[in-house]
């Protein structure tokens, strides 16, 4: 019985025009600095940071960052933020999901410029809320998975995942014993499963309470859905 559902935040419920600051970050970065930037990620969606310049102030001499470049880094987590909105239809989803089982975020995300997540009333709407950096484990570890199941006090067997990365939330929750829906806005092809895992499809999240209240009725055919 789904008794929550869990969903990822970026590309999922929001985007920003301006891109991931993640993958612009790692365009700003120099050829001598390009072999940093997969521990320089890790970092900041694993640890807690107060803000952007004390993250990038804690690579600065590691990386060689001067005062410009520093500047530069910043402004492209500011962008994202503030260009970031909401998919069509997301408000109407997670409410209309919040009215047949409890809601919850998990994100591999930093925990500096989530202001986007009050302006677009996402604090609102999802009080429970999981970030990688203040748990210190990321999508598709089981330990970002189970800290979800600690704070609802729930069995993996109630929970369902939502989101957008096929790695990261299909297959963590997968491994996490939780029932995966997968959101394929771009109709990717969808890579081979055993057939009795519980993954689900969806093209938009307007779809996600259906199916949602399909589940808590008995539902279990992944190709269902039309």
């Amino acid at each position: 019985m789904i008794r929550a559902v869990v969903f990822d935040l970026w590309n999922t419920l929001v985007f920003s025009p301006a891109g991931s600051p993640f993958q612009r970050l790692k365009e700003l970065l120099g050829p001598d600095q390009a072999h940093l930037f997969p521990a320089l990620v890790r970092d900041g969606m694993e640890r807690p940071y107060a803000s952007v310049h004390a993250f990038l102030g804690a690579w600065k001499d590691s990386a060689q960052l001067d005062e410009a470049q520093v500047e530069t880094l910043a402004r492209a987590f500011l962008e994202a933020g503030e260009q970031a909105e909401c998919f069509p239809g997301t408000p109407e989803a997670v409410g209309a999901v919040r009215d047949l089982a409890r809601v919850a975020l998990l994100s591999n995300t930093q925990t500096f410029g989530l202001e986007l997540l009050e302006r677009l009333g996402i604090s609102r709407r999802i009080r429970t809320r999981i970030l990688s950096a203040e748990i210190g484990a990321l999508k598709p570890e089981p330990a970002a998975f189970e800290a979800v199941q600690r704070r609802l006090g729930l069995f993996p067997g109630n929970l369902a995942m939502v989101g957008d990365s096929w790695t990261d939330d299909v297959l963590g929750a997968l491994e996490a014993g939780w029932t995966a829906i997968w959101v394929n806005r771009d109709a990717k092809p969808r890579p081979a499963l055993p057939a009795e895992a519980m993954v689900y499809e969806v093209r938009s999240l307007k779809h996600v309470p259906e199916l949602i209240q399909g589940l808590q009725e008995g539902l279990r055919c992944p190709t269902c859905l039309g």
